[in-house]
């Protein structure tokens, strides 16, 4: 929320003279203007040159002399990012120094500082620059707002300490936790959880949709993991950190159904929550596919959220016919028939191109419906993605705390290297692995209780390969020394990555027995619904709460929950499994 609403505090930003444009970018980023004014960035005279040595050193009165301007111009956070600082962060450092020395820390006017090289240590300095400045906008109301949350919940008797998601899919206490780790955390947590559902049904190819009412985000798994991406894009920039890759594509029930020349559009743009769809009668005046949904019967206007809110079909007929169907010259119920279907068609469109470049077959996948609309939508869109199985869940509209409940406590550090030695590589690699062991330590864990990783990617002049050792499986010299040995002499090792995890408990599997199928004691009642915008069908409705294991459902039907509802076109039918999972199959 700080980034979109830009209500970060005022950065001041040090590089290497000549980079005030281009922040070591080919062309001018997105973050100029938006998060970093063009006049808070400033250029000192300073070299590192390509094998680490220091050409230039800074010139502590020009240090002083920017930092005085900055601040004289309202910066609250300043920001250093010098180019090659990954091969020697000298420079950077002597920034703090000298700063500090002219502000000590107990004066008033005293300036925080971040170093690009502390927030991220990677060779792509347009990476680390844009990491820094992300880092050092969101860092100041992250702090105060988790350790307050922290600080609450010890007042309100809690002793175990609060853990934050990590983008990466892991998470960690507030004081190991930077600020930058934890945007996108909430659909990555997601993502997460559905990995560990996936292996626990034995699924090798998921893809997970999250509608909820602005947003559609989507993620893969392949071979039940889910894809991190290693330099992944904020807001159009490329920062330095590991994320869990999740597509976010305009489309959900707030969505706006709009014609223009003739053509039915819907969303990007969105109602929002407020004034919101227009059957919620708070104002809103555009169609949205909550309308459409209603007015084809998806939706049981008195039932909504369990009957919390009434809604007034009547004025989404009025605005769907005005807006919609009149320009069209056909019904209201056929303009939301098509609503319904546009959104369907466009977001199975986006999916098939992810699916196509994964390298699998759409129907080698199955289609997890998460967020409160996901699973009212699932079928349709899977059916049109050439998806051919679906999985819903009971808490499908909360899956993102479902799956920050199974995260595990994770800490992850990297390094970029620069063709050293193998006994200096295998010295850092030593030392990444002391400082997890100790982190992870000082989390409650210990070496039995924690799994370490450490990964290598190496140039080996083809491509980039990624290469492993296990701690417990020998020196690390003598590994590297192996693969050197073995084909790896003229390879470069550009970047080591340690990951220590805790092997956290997770749910256990269901033990509950399949029972009847004939789920007559969940059946609610009947209802004409709009399958087709020529006619409707009498729909059996059954009631969430009362399906249990082993109860099977043959489409057309909806089970109703207070949070959600679950659509089964012609030819599909819900199964309830073990789990009390929502297993949709297309009859083939």
């Amino acid at each position: 929320n700080l980034i979109i609403q830009a209500a970060g505090p005022k950065i001041g930003l040090l590089v290497t003279k000549g980079s005030e444009q281009t922040l070591y970018g080919e062309s001018p980023e997105s973050l100029i203007g938006s998060y970093v004014a063009e006049d808070m960035i400033i250029g000192v005279e300073e070299e590192v040159d390509k094998d680490g040595s220091l050409k230039i050193k800074l010139d502590r009165e020009e240090v002083l002399a920017a930092i005085r301007q900055l601040l004289d111009q309202g910066a609250r956070m300043i920001v250093v990012s010098f180019r090659n600082a990954w091969l020697n962060a000298e420079n950077e450092l002597k920034v703090i120094k000298d700063v500090q020395t002219r502000y000590p820390i107990q004066y008033l006017r005293s300036i925080p500082i971040q170093l690009g090289t502390d927030i991220v240590h990677v060779s792509d300095d347009h990476a680390r620059t844009n990491s820094a400045i992300i880092n050092a906008y969101i860092h100041s109301d992250m702090a105060r707002s988790l350790y307050r949350a922290e600080d609450n919940l010890r007042d309100a008797g809690l002793d175990n300490p609060l853990l934050i998601v990590h983008a990466s899919g892991g998470n960690a206490r507030v004081a190991k936790t930077v600020a930058l780790h934890t945007l996108n955390s909430g659909p990555a947590a997601a993502v997460s959880g559905a990995a560990q559902v996936a292996e626990s049904l034995n699924l090798d190819h998921v893809i997970t949709a999250d509608m909820g009412g602005t947003s559609f985000d989507v993620a893969l798994i392949h071979d039940r993991k889910p894809d991190l991406d290693i330099y992944p894009s904020v807001f159009g920039a490329k920062v330095g950190i590991p994320m869990l890759r999740v597509e976010a594509i305009g489309g959900g029930g707030g969505s706006i159904a709009r014609v223009e020349n003739g053509i039915l559009s819907v969303g990007p743009e969105s109602a929002g929550a407020a004034p919101g769809p227009i059957c919620y009668d708070k104002g809103g005046s555009e169609p949205t596919v909550t309308d459409a949904d209603l007015l084809l019967g998806y939706i049981n206007p008195a039932f909504f959220l369990g009957g919390r809110i009434e809604l007034r079909e009547d004025l989404a007929t009025r605005y769907i016919n005005q807006k919609i169907a009149d320009p069209l010259e056909i019904t209201p119920q056929e303009a939301a028939w098509r609503i319904r279907r546009k959104l369907a068609e466009d977001l199975a469109a986006k999916i098939k191109i992810l699916l196509n470049k994964s390298g699998y077959k759409p129907s080698e996948f199955t289609y997890f419906a998460m967020g409160g609309a996901g699973p009212l939508h699932a079928c349709e869109i899977a059916e049109l993605a050439g998806i051919n199985r679906v999985v819903a869940f009971p808490f499908g509209s909360v899956f993102g705390a479902y799956g920050s409940c199974m995260t595990d406590v994770r800490h992850s550090y990297m390094r970029s290297l620069h063709g050293l030695p193998i006994n200096e590589t295998a010295k850092i690699g030593e030392n990444l692995i002391a400082q997890a062991s100790t982190d992870m330590a000082g989390e409650g864990f210990n070496e039995k209780t924690t799994k370490m990783s450490v990964e290598f990617d190496v140039d080996n002049g083809k491509g980039r390969e990624c290469i492993n050792w296990a701690p417990d499986s020998g020196s690390l010299v003598d590994f590297l020394t192996e693969k050197s040995e073995n084909g790896y002499r003229k390879a470069k090792i550009s970047q080591l990555r340690v990951t220590a995890t805790s092997e956290t408990p997770h749910p256990p599997s269901a033990t509950t027995k399949p029972g009847k199928k004939n789920p007559k004691n969940a059946f609610k009642n009947s209802r004409d619904i709009f399958w087709e915008f020529k006619e409707t069908v009498k729909t059996s409705i059954y009631n969430r709460d009362l399906l249990k294991p082993g109860h099977k459902i043959e489409g057309p039907a909806l089970v109703e929950g207070a949070d959600s509802i679950y659509s089964v076109p012609v030819g599909w039918n819900l199964t309830v499994d073990r789990n009390f999972f929502y297993i949709m199959t297309r009859h083939q």
